[in-house]
């Protein structure tokens, strides 16, 4: 989040004494994520530096239990909570906090710094390893599974009630409406094609891995050494490599970076109707978190609203996420 939470500093300071253990000296807030219910903190304590994730609401435990299982696994690249002194992997703050304790990565985003050729075919080996990982049996107790055009449309359906229901309270939200009503017939469109490829999956039942399910280049960070690490697995579930793929494949990226990636991950044998429907998801869920938090939320600061207004926008401009879908949707073969 752009904006800290309604918390004191000295509130997340005696958490992480209590529950770690360290001395902090230092606690900065990070304007950083699109996530309306998570803001981050850098940490530095006695000569080390953390990553302090504070979540409001309740935890997801496969974000936690998911990269910890990777990297015993020997997947090193998937950036793990570090645990309490009792062993847990957060620590609650009070009654609607928690707090999550990670490494501090010093590095930038691949978003940020583009990846090199070497870099992009290392980042398929990593999904492949990822990919062919067993899954336990404590993950499949609190995993997710992918469930196929059903996820986002309930909060749609609950921010177009709120839209035709209320009077506007703020310019932003006036906007914000307005868009929603012009784009109406692209908006619906969307829909019907997520619903059509989610049947479709459905009945064919694709085969399922452990996925990341938000990795796209802000989530990869490449170290000052120039090795990558994937953070943020707060998404993770179980679901067909397509989930993961679509981020890789058709994204934008340039061809021979698309082909150093399958060059890592090996033979596949990708259903280009799978990241279609990806795609959608991917839209409908923009469609879902921007409308929620301008109509559905009422502790959210104005800048973050108008960010959300001026990010709704932009899923309609040339070349983002709608037109990638419909792209993606037109390379469906015959």
């Amino acid at each position: 989040m752009l904006s800290k939470a309604k918390l004191p500093d000295h509130s997340i300071l005696a958490a992480l004494r209590a529950a770690y253990g360290i001395m902090p000296t230092a606690l900065e807030f990070l304007p950083v994520g699109n996530d309306s219910r998570a803001w981050s903190y850098r940490v530095e304590a006695e000569g080390a530096r953390y990553f302090a994730k504070l979540r409001r609401g309740k935890l997801k435990s496969a974000a936690l239990l998911v990269p910890h299982y990777l990297q015993r696994l020997g997947i090193q690249s998937a950036v793990a909570p570090l645990p309490t002194a009792p062993g847990q992997l957060s620590a609650p703050v009070n009654a609607a906090f928690s707090l999550i304790l990670y490494p501090f990565i010093t590095g930038r985003s691949a978003m940020r710094m583009p990846l090199k050729p070497a870099q992009w075919r290392a980042c398929g080996e990593i999904m492949r390893a990822i990919h062919t990982a067993p899954v336990s049996s404590q993950l499949q107790q609190v995993i997710k599974r992918e469930q196929f055009g059903v996820k986002w449309l309930q909060t749609i359906t609950r921010v177009e009630g709120a839209m035709a229901s209320v009077r506007f309270s703020s310019d932003t939200a006036k906007r914000f409406a307005e868009i929603w009503r012009e784009q109406a017939d692209q908006i619906a469109l969307c829909i019907q094609r997520y619903r059509a490829l989610g049947e479709t999956l459905r009945r064919q039942a694709p085969p399922f891995v452990i996925c990341h399910a938000d990795i796209h280049t802000d989530n990869i960070i490449i170290t000052d050494k120039g090795a990558l690490r994937i953070v943020d697995w707060d998404e993770a579930l179980l679901a067909p490599i397509e989930r993961d793929l679509m981020f890789f494949l058709g994204d934008g990226h340039a061809p021979r970076s698309e082909a150093a990636f399958l060059a890592g991950y090996g033979d596949a044998q990708i259903d280009r109707a799978a990241i279609a429907y990806y795609r959608y998801d991917w839209v409908l869920q923009e469609f879902a978190d921007y409308g929620e938090r301008v109509f559905l939320s009422s502790d959210l600061a104005e800048q973050v609203l108008a960010q959300a207004l001026q990010e709704f926008e932009k899923l309609f401009a040339p070349g983002d996420v709608v037109q990638r879908a419909s792209a993606a949707f037109q390379a469906i073969p015959e």
